[in-house]
């Protein structure tokens, strides 16, 4: 539209111009054709001068929560730009199809460094996001031609958490629904009654990053992690079945509320929980042991990544026999305890469920 309405003033301006022989008014036309032309030749010239992509953030974020992601342009060339256009695909893991958004943004003239641009987006559901620059469109200084260009900046992934939420949930004493004590593990805490510093040794792959002793390690420029003794806790088993289910993105939502709200719950009451889950990835069961918050999130990229798709007999083949001593989830949205059903989670309702029910597993 502007673009046409403004060769239509030119058009008249000329037609007037040339009727009543004004030279001057002709001459000021073809130098503002010629700038046009210029532009249009600009803006072709400009696909090859922008750089766009995602740079290195956060990567974990809550659901339902408006975040940010930061979108960096370096234009490289000298010339002026009016604005350009980033086209965005976000989709989940699970989704075969995804959104397509839309970023207007600025970018200044020659410059070593970026220009960022902040994208606004609240995930509605739990699990894997990927966000994909498909394309950019450049504009002109005055804003009549654009062009524009694919992207392939390659796929940045968002791993999304469930609202952390408080469950009323009531365990058994220690020691009575798990038979594997604790010899020596995590421990942030050091020198009280019940978890001392056994030893100082060598960083071995896995180790948690707490667990270095930042002292030691700067002085003799090695990484060393501190083991503790705890004589009152205990490593507890959760299961998660994924078996002969099909894991949409809505089904895999409601089943990470409930597998990391009870791993929260579990992990406020000072135990150290063992999170089982297959992977057709590594053609097996993978196990990620979780003592606090910074562990439960650093289980969640490993978590989201896998290929959780299994049948029966491979879940049960790879977790061999399970002797009840623990927990178990399924993509039904059944939750055992020893064996024994606790409850069955409504999928339209599972966040009102965790926070409204009590959960009293003594019985």
């Amino acid at each position: 539209m502007r673009k046409f309405f403004a060769f239509t003033v030119i058009f008249a301006t000329w037609y007037f111009a040339g009727m009543n022989a004004q030279s001057a008014i002709l001459a000021s036309v073809i130098s503002l054709l010629i700038i046009l032309l210029m532009s249009f030749i600009f803006s072709r010239i400009m696909r090859s001068k922008i750089d766009i992509y995602i740079p290195l953030q956060k990567r974990l974020v809550f659901k339902n929560r408006e975040d940010t992601i930061k979108i960096s342009a370096k234009n490289k060339s000298r010339l002026p730009l009016n604005r350009i256009a980033v086209k965005l695909e976000m989709k989940y893991k699970t989704d075969s199809k995804g959104t397509q958004k839309k970023l207007n943004t600025g970018v200044s003239g020659y410059t070593d460094g970026d220009t960022a641009s902040e994208f606004y987006f609240t995930a509605p559901y739990c699990g894997l996001l990927e966000i994909n620059i498909k394309k950019v469109r450049i504009y002109d200084y005055f804003g009549f031609f654009s062009n524009s260009k694919k992207v392939s900046s390659g796929v940045y992934e968002i791993f999304i958490l469930p609202e952390p939420k408080t469950m009323n949930l009531y365990m058994p004493a220690f020691g009575t629904y798990t038979s594997h004590p604790v010899a020596d593990s995590s421990s942030n805490k050091a020198g009280d009654d019940h978890s001392e510093i056994r030893l100082l040794r060598e960083y071995r792959d896995g180790d948690l990053m707490k667990h270095i002793h930042r002292n030691l390690s700067t002085r003799t420029e090695k990484l060393w992690v501190k083991e503790y003794n705890r004589e009152n806790d205990f490593i507890f088993d959760l299961f998660l079945d994924t078996s002969d289910t099909a894991l949409t993105t809505q089904t895999l939502d409601a089943l990470y509320e409930i597998v990391f709200t009870v791993l929260g719950s579990l992990i406020e009451k000072e135990t150290i929980v063992k999170l089982h889950w297959y992977d057709r990835n590594s053609g097996g069961i993978r196990i990620a042991e979780i003592s606090d918050r910074e562990t439960l999130h650093e289980t969640v990229p490993l978590l989201y990544k896998s290929d959780l798709r299994c049948t029966s007999d491979e879940f049960h083949n790879a977790t061999g026999n399970i002797d009840g001593s623990g927990m178990l989830i399924n993509s039904q949205l059944e939750w055992y305890f020893n064996n024994k059903h606790i409850y069955t989670f409504n999928n339209e309702a599972v966040e009102h469920e965790l926070i409204e029910n009590v959960f009293d597993l003594r019985r």
